[in-house]
C-alpha cells in the first residue's frame, strides 16, 4: 500500500507540536505553543514551548515573551524550546538566541517509524492485558509500578486519559508488569507514546508481547496510520519486528535561557 509521505508528515508535525495538549495547560500565541503545569514542573512534555517558523518575524520579542511567560508561571527553568520542525532554525539563529539569554543543544536528526507491514513478533501469550479506560487508585498504583520512579510520567498518562487515548496494562496474576500506551490524533495518525516494563519484569519478553498486541489491535481496528520514535536501538529492533519501518527524519533538540542551564 503506498502512503503519501508528504502529508503524513505534516500530520505528524501537527500532532507532535499538539499532543500536550491532551495533558497540560497551554496558552496559544500567534508564534507558537506555550506549555505548562506546576503541578507537574519536571515533566518536559508539560513544560515547553512550540513555535512557528513561518510565523515569526521577530524572534527577539518572541523569546522575550517566552521568558516572561514561564516566569510569571514561577517554571521558569523549565522554559524549553524546542527545536521546531524546519532544518537548522536554531543553528541559523544562534547570533539571535545567544544575544537573548538563550543556549541551545542540537540532537541528532530523530528517525520516525511507520507501522506500514506484517506484525511478525510471535511470542507466547503470557500477559493478560486490559485496556485501561476509567482511573482509579488501583490503576495509579498499577502505572507507578510500571513506569518506576518516573511519577511525573504516572501524572501525564494519567491526564491522558480519554476515548482517542489507549492505555493498555499486562498483568501476571494481577499484577502488573508492563505497559504501553497510543492515542488517535485529531490530525489523523495514530501516535506510540509509552512502553514500560515493571524492573522485576524486564528482560523477560514482556515489551515484544505488548507491542505485538498494540500492533494488532490497530490493525484490527483500522485505526489511522501508527508512528513512533523508537527511543533506542533495541526499541528499533523491537518495532521493526511488529512491522514499523523508518519513513524519514525530523531535527530534534531544544533551547533555554543559559542561566537555568
Amino acid at each position: 500500500m503506498k502512503h503519501d509521505m508528504n502529508r503524513i508528515r505534516e500530520q505528524i508535525i501537527k500532532t507532535e507540536m499538539e499532543f500536550p495538549k491532551a495533558f497540560t495547560f497551554y496558552e496559544e500565541r500567534d508564534y507558537g505553543i506555550l506549555y505548562y503545569n506546576p503541578e507537574n514542573p519536571n515533566s518536559g512534555d508539560s513544560n515547553h514551548s512550540v513555535i512557528y517558523p513561518e510565523k515569526i518575524t521577530d524572534l527577539r520579542h518572541v523569546l522575550a515573551d517566552i521568558a516572561a511567560f514561564y516566569e510569571r508561571k514561577n517554571i521558569r527553568p523549565y522554559a524549553y524550546i524546542y527545536h521546531p520542525f524546519a532544518d537548522n532554525y536554531f543553528i541559523d539563529n544562534a547570533k539571535i538566541l545567544k544575544e537573548c539569554g538563550y543556549e541551545f543543544t542540537i540532537s541528532p536528526d530523530v528517525p520516525i517509524m511507520l507501522l506500514t507491514e506484517e506484525n511478525k513478533i510471535d511470542t507466547p501469550h503470557r500477559l493478560d492485558i486490559r485496556r485501561i479506560e476509567n482511573w482509579d487508585e488501583n490503576i495509579d498504583n498499577d502505572v507507578l509500578a510500571c513506569v518506576g520512579g518516573k511519577d511525573n510520567r504516572k501524572i501525564v498518562i494519567k491526564n491522558s486519559v480519554g476515548e482517542n487515548y489507549y492505555l493498555f496494562v499486562g498483568y501476571i496474576e494481577n499484577e502488573a508488569a508492563a505497559l504501553l500506551a497510543f492515542h488517535v490524533s485529531q490530525h489523523g495518525v495514530t501516535r506510540f507514546d509509552d512502553l514500560y516494563t515493571a524492573e522485576k519484569h524486564k528482560r523477560k519478553g514482556y515489551a515484544r508481547e505488548m507491542n505485538r498486541y498494540a500492533v494488532d489491535f490497530v490493525y484490527k481496528h483500522n485505526l489511522p496510520i501508527a508512528y513512533q520514535w523508537p527511543a533506542h536501538k533495541m526499541s528499533e529492533r523491537i518495532t521493526t519486528e511488529a512491522g514499523f519501518r523508518i519513513a524519514f527524519t525530523m531535527p530534534s533538540g531544544f533551547a533555554t535561557l543559559a542561566e537555568y542551564r
